[in-house]
């Protein structure tokens, strides 16, 4: 004996486990599964707005056309919601039905509302932390009339992991240098600003020399507690205008500073030393002291402006590439230089920087 079609789609829908309700051609509920029958009682022979409609329980009312479609649907109903699967089936006299599979997406919309408030608390936060990170860095000025300071910052994030400062030490004396921390985000950021602080606390170490301002600065990083698998290099320049002296240490950064001479001529200065991390030794750090005149200048720059890699030149664009540019336009004004070596970099590449990318020209005057 042929089994009736309709008694088939309504055994089905008893062995799902979501909430079904079948309604007939003029929206009449004219079955509905266990679970949605414990939920929401006795529905059979109501028209679908009994459960679906505007009423005193605050359900979102899902307007016809809505389930006269297939497709997926929302509502609201006694303060749950619902995602509604819309389809239709039709029986061998040509009667046709719509099946409303429901999902319970309460825990979700509101998993969403979390995600988007603390979206917009990480926004509002991080603007404040850039705009208390972009206040700290030096402007580009004549810095008691012993350095010329232009510069150029772009970091890959709203939250760059760069720094670069300048301090006056005596009357002679000025330190400049340019830092990069591992990793991007409101992390990196604060340990800028450490870096800042600290140095900035430690002036008197860097009369004394340059080793023992790295030391101060490994000891104060190896204090705080933070991942073991961060870590910061740095670039410092110590210029002593009465004997003409630039002092550089370097605790890991891997871009060499560039000195370019009033004639021309450009030198890379390959200073070397360990990064500031857990597990670093303040044994580690040198100096080399450089003679400079007035006219002469310096190029610092950080790593994101020369590890990004050309797929046509099939290398990355290197400190040769910052080289270039700057024998070939050694005597062009700071700001501008700065900004061709960028413009160089993203020519050479052609894709946008993942890393935060500063160069820094620094002109003795």
């Amino acid at each position: 004996m042929e089994k009736d079609y309709n008694q088939i789609l309504y055994l089905m829908a008893e062995k799902l486990s979501n909430p079904i309700m079948i309604l007939n051609s003029e929206q009449i509920i004219v079955h509905t599964n266990e679970i949605m029958r414990e939920t929401f009682g006795d529905l059979i022979g109501r028209h679908k707005n009994f459960i679906m409609g505007d009423d005193a329980t605050g359900n979102k009312a899902v307007p016809s056309a809505e389930i006269d479609k297939e497709g997926r649907i929302e509502a609201v109903l006694a303060d749950v919601t619902y995602s509604i699967l819309v389809s239709k089936v039709s029986d061998r006299e040509g009667e046709t039905y719509t099946v409303l599979l429901f999902e319970d997406i309460s825990e979700k919309h509101h998993l969403e509302e979390q995600l988007k408030q603390n979206l917009e608390k990480y926004q509002l936060e991080s603007g404040i932390a850039q705009h208390i990170q972009n206040s700290i860095l030096p402007i580009d000025n004549k810095y008691w009339n012993i350095l010329r300071l232009n510069s150029l910052y772009l970091p890959a994030d709203a939250l760059g992991g760069d720094v670069y400062d300048i301090v006056k030490l005596n009357e002679d004396e000025v330190l400049l240098y340019i830092a990069d921390v591992s990793g991007h985000g409101i992390q990196a950021a604060l340990l800028t600003m450490f870096i800042r602080e600290k140095v900035r606390a430690n002036t008197h170490e860097a009369i004394e020399g340059l080793e023992l301002l790295l030391s101060k600065l490994l000891e104060g990083f190896q204090e705080l507690d933070i991942d073991a698998m961060l870590y910061l290099s740095i670039l410092f320049c110590k210029y002593n205008a009465k004997k003409h002296e630039l002092s550089i240490a370097n605790a890991g950064h891997n871009c060499y500073p560039l000195v370019i001479r009033q004639s021309g001529r450009v030198e890379e200065i390959p200073v070397r030393g360990m990064p500031i991390s857990k597990i670093s030794d303040p044994s580690s750090y040198e100096e080399e002291v450089l003679v400079m005149r007035s006219g002469d200048r310096i190029i610092l720059y950080t790593d994101g402006v020369i590890e990004e890699y050309s797929k046509t030149e099939q290398k990355i664009f290197g400190s040769e590439g910052v080289r270039r540019v700057a024998e070939a336009l050694y005597d062009m004004e700071g700001k501008m230089l700065a900004e061709r070596i960028i413009a160089e970099a993203n020519r050479y590449t052609m894709v946008a920087a993942k890393d935060d990318r500063t160069v820094v020209v620094a002109d003795f005057l």
